[in-house]
């Protein structure tokens, strides 16, 4: 069996680098980006089998920071722009906001799941693991 392919965006170097090696130890083939602008290169030329995305980064090139209010909730936009260019793509976003308003805007943006940052690398592969799997049943 191959190792699925996740690509997970990610601003935060430390976050990035900390959970590639530990879900790595789960067996996915994780695919690091480390800005909204080089995730949607990369989504757009490569096939992965999930996304994870943190919610919270500044805004890709492309974005206007005035159009994404504070400029820091633009995985909304991301997860709605990768939903859009891949319907199928399952994407499970990564959030420390707790506000309800912008937790029904990433369920409306497309995301399969939310977790709440911190995460434990177990629940993340626990959450890929159960999405993985209903999206090839």
């Amino acid at each position: 069996m191959s190792k699925k392919r996740i690509l997970f965006i990610e601003d935060e170097k430390f976050t990035l680098e900390q959970l590639q090696i530990a879900l790595e130890d789960y067996d996915y083939e994780i695919v690091p980006a480390s800005s909204a602008t080089e995730g949607m290169n990369l989504v757009s030329k490569l096939n992965f089998d999930a996304v994870l995305l943190d919610i919270m980064m500044p805004p890709p090139e492309d974005i206007d920071p005035e159009i994404v209010g504070n400029g820091r909730t633009t995985g909304v936009e991301i997860c709605r722009r990768i939903r859009h260019l891949k319907p199928e793509l399952p994407i499970v976003v990564l959030s420390v906001v707790r506000d309800p308003g912008i937790l029904r805007r990433i369920n409306e943006a497309g995301a399969d799941e939310i977790i709440n940052k911190p995460a434990l690398p177990s629940k993340i592969n626990d959450t890929l693991s159960r999405i993985l799997h209903n999206s090839t049943s």
